[in-house]
């Protein structure tokens, strides 16, 4: 026998009668069909042979079996065509069965018409024969439908009529009373899942009862319903965000000053020792030592050339070494970060509070240099009896990653600096959008120049995190240690490459030209440098002010790192065992984004390792984007993975002459290459994307990157090709309008009838003292009818299978 697919036994419920598995059954069904119509039907099911979780599927054929969806539509008529021949041919021997005076016969009827069952049959075919999946519940018959009638049943019956003497001389065999034992690996159905299949028979059998009791409490509560509330009532009751404050009293101010608590009337913190207030700008603040420290408005990173390398512990990253970040973990929803900086406060009194934040219910304390180490440690294990979940981790320096040469021509249509369009046949995709200025790109980085004279139009709600307003630092160029370092010129080309406008005449274009930008500024003022609690700032903003992706072309820098020299085993053993806590940290972070739909872009890195060692890059609700070059291979800086790289874009390479040509700071434009620029260049194609179709979930985008992209070597994600993504992004649209056609015709209906009705309520409602009491009375007796019509069935069910 030949193995052609697994399925795991989580992903699907066993079908059974009478707590027998009908996969149990194959030898049985496979003797009876051959038996009854040759070897042509008898290798039509699949044997299974279950293992742990998994059931592999073996056929006697050797050639190669895909599943019908993997055909193309004309392919699968023809091979539905021979499924539905083979189907109807048996339905019509079962048809026969049902109506003879064998119970033998009617059993096997029964049983015929559970497993070919088209709605838990998958069809599996070498474009010759079919072999099909059954026995489990695969909700598969929109898959197997085809519009038009195969074969008729008639013909059939009279090919194979059933005479009454194969009872005597050929007769069938007996299907066994007793339950099969099952298979020791294959487990027995739990519990809940025969329940939840007995809901199922149930409602199935009494839906017109629940149905009855519906509509009525419908009628009888039409004048009682909220939407009926008059609007004047609504507008005059107070809205209370807080259970635990009272609401707020509109002849008084529940501010004073800056030095008052956000509520006079109760301490708003349950006692905390650093209770929170308010100044009158709406910006909240506590208290620690005479200093007052501001909700979410991190400490830029002064010295970041005083970075250290903790090899000791296992650390070959960046990082501050007097700065730890404590984050109390989502699911901890009795603690807020306030209760921690007050239970801080208490057990080590001598540190200090830089940092926080309620919303990721995350801090950051400033610690001495000798006790890092030792406090990280500690105070995990020491607030676990203090009913705290913790995640705790170095404060890592971030840098954005790039490779790239200055150039003085700003010439867009040079073929030379257009290349990257054309490998992703942006010209076809623009044919399609160029984007909506509905869809918001937020960008993440270092700093911006706001004024770029293609860029400035699409700019929209800008934010610095170090100032908490909408005023960006101008961009800067400086040399430290003889390095070149500047704020806004990262920040400004990756903008440009995602969204530069298009058609004015300047400079070249983004991606996604008609979208709009929100610039988000991390890069310290002073020095440029990105600290994580800023770049988690910037995300929460994005998250909190309408971004639909948001694009993070930045990551952790190992140039210097010891890392970089191991072998590809060692990188593996790093991103199973290290920085765990920061990865929990960022999942939860990332998927406070992927909650509300946003897209979230990620720069796969530019140190040629695997990705992943940032634990940035370790969640799966980041779409990570690997770099190529003009020749469509992987970049010789690129990071990779077959796990941690969902697409790849063209990214440049050095020395190939060849990079992403777009803005930068003072109106000027230069070639800069990196997974920096991969990014932004996917981050567009999401944005057009969501153009043509705003319902696409972030599984939808993955999905559609990896089936139409360019499969390539090197371990990374395949190419994108725009046109392809944006018109499958448009076809899953249109099927999704035409599965909602006939409901929405439907609600339309229902609300018609529903306003009408309504009305009638209304004017009936005045003169009837006797309303009341009749509507009790006939709902009391319908509801006695139901209850009686519901033992009378289960009287009956009972019975008549005893």
């Amino acid at each position: 026998m030949n193995k052609f697919t697994t399925i795991s036994t989580k992903d699907y419920i066993p079908l059974s009668h009478k707590e027998e598995y009908f996969h149990n059954k194959y030898e049985l069904i496979q003797s009876f069909l051959e038996k009854e119509f040759g070897d042509e039907f008898a290798n039509i099911l699949a044997l299974p042979q279950i293992k742990n979780r998994e059931v592999d599927w073996h056929s006697k054929y050797k050639t190669l079996f895909k599943r019908i969806n993997e055909f193309t539509k004309k392919e699968q008529e023809q091979i539905l065509n021979i499924y539905w021949e083979k189907i109807n041919t048996i339905k019509a021997l079962s048809s026969s069965f049902h109506n003879s005076n064998s119970d033998e016969k009617k059993r096997w009827a029964d049983l015929l018409d559970d497993v070919f069952n088209s709605n838990n049959n998958v069809v599996f075919s070498d474009g010759e024969n079919i072999v099909l999946l059954w026995g489990w519940k695969f909700n598969a018959s929109e898959e197997n439908y085809i519009p038009h009638p195969v074969i008729s049943t008639s013909e059939k019956i009279e090919d194979h009529t059933i005479s009454e003497s194969i009872e005597v001389d050929n007769p069938i065999p007996v299907i066994p009373t007793d339950p099969i034992v099952p298979d020791p690996t294959d487990p027995k159905i739990p519990w809940y899942i025969l329940f939840w299949q007995w809901i199922e028979k149930t409602f199935k059998r009494f839906w017109w009862i629940l149905l009855l009791l519906l509509i009525l409490w419908f009628l009888l509560n039409l004048d009682t319903c909220s939407c009926n509330t008059p609007i004047s009532y609504v507008e005059n009751e107070h809205l209370i965000d807080d259970d635990n404050e009272d609401p707020i009293d509109d002849n008084e101010n529940p501010i004073d000053d800056n030095e008052n608590p956000i509520d006079d009337n109760e301490d708003p913190l349950d006692n905390n020792e650093y209770p929170e207030y308010q100044n009158d700008e709406g910006d909240n603040y506590i208290i620690i030592d005479d200093e007052e420290i501001f909700e979410g408005r991190p400490i830029p990173i002064e010295n970041p050339e005083d970075y250290i390398f903790d090899e000791e512990e296992g650390d070959f990253e960046k990082i501050i070494p007097d700065k730890i970040n404590i984050a109390i973990k989502r699911n901890s929803k009795e603690k807020s970060i306030l209760n921690l900086i007050t239970d801080l406060g208490k057990e080590y009194p001598e540190l200090d509070v830089i940092y926080y934040n309620k919303e990721s219910k995350l801090l950051q304390l400033k610690t001495p240099l000798e006790d890092r180490v030792r406090l990280k440690k500690e105070i995990k294990e020491k607030f676990k009896d203090l009913n705290y979940d913790l995640l705790i981790w170095d404060e890592v320096i971030f840098t954005s990653p790039n490779r790239y040469n200055q150039y003085n021509d700003p010439v867009f249509r040079d073929a030379n600096k257009r290349w990257y369009f054309d490998a992703i046949n942006m010209q076809e995709a623009w044919k399609i959008t160029k984007g909506e200025k509905d869809i918001i790109i937020a960008i993440v980085d270092d700093g911006f120049d706001i004024n770029h004279e293609d860029l400035k139009d699409n700019y929209f709600n800008p934010y610095n995190v170090y100032t908490q307003d909408s005023e960006l630092t101008s961009p800067w160029v400086k040399i430290i240690k003889g390095n070149e370092v500047g704020l806004g010129f990262h920040g400004t080309h990756v903008a440009g490459t995602a969204a530069a406008q298009i058609n004015n005449n300047i400079g070249t274009s983004g991606i996604a030209p008609n979208c709009r930008l929100m610039p988000i500024q991390v890069g310290s003022p002073s020095n440029g440098s990105m600290g994580m609690t800023g770049i988690i700032e910037g995300i929460l903003y994005a998250i909190n002010n309408g971004a639909n992706v948001i694009n993070l072309s930045l990551g952790k820098n190992f140039i210097g790192s010891p890392i970089l020299n191991m072998s590809e085993s060692e990188h593996k053993e790093i991103i199973n065992n290290q920085n765990l806590d920061e990865e929990q940290f960022w999942i939860e972070v990332f998927e406070m984004a992927n909650e509300e739909n946003i897209t979230l872009v990620l720069a796969a890195g530019n140190d040629n390792i695997l990705a992943g060692i940032d634990a940035m890059s370790r969640s799966v609700f980041t779409i990570n984007v690997a770099s190529v070059d003009d020749k469509l291979r992987k970049s010789d800086f690129s990071n990779y993975s077959d796990i941690h790289t969902i697409v790849s874009a063209p990214g440049g390479d050095l020395g190939s002459g060849k990079d992403i040509y777009n803005c930068a700071p003072n109106n000027d434009y230069v070639d800069m290459s990196g997974t920096s620029m991969a990014a932004p260049i996917i981050t567009g194609v999401v944005a057009l994307m969501k153009s043509v179709n705003p319902n696409l979930t972030n599984k939808h985008i993955k999905d559609i990157f990896q089936t139409t992209g360019i499969k390539l070597n090197g371990n990374i994600g395949p190419l994108v090709q725009v046109d392809k993504a944006i018109k499958e992004a448009m076809t899953l649209l249109v099927k999704e309008a035409e599965e909602d056609e006939d409901l929405d015709e439907v609600d339309i209906n229902i609300n018609n009838d529903d306003i009408n009705e309504e009305v009638e309520n209304d004017d009936n409602k005045e003169g009837n003292p006797e309303k009341d009491t009749t509507e009790e009375f006939y709902f009391f007796l319908l509801i006695t009818i139901a209850i009686l019509l519901l033992v009378l069935t289960l009287r009956f069910t009972f019975f008549r299978n005893k």
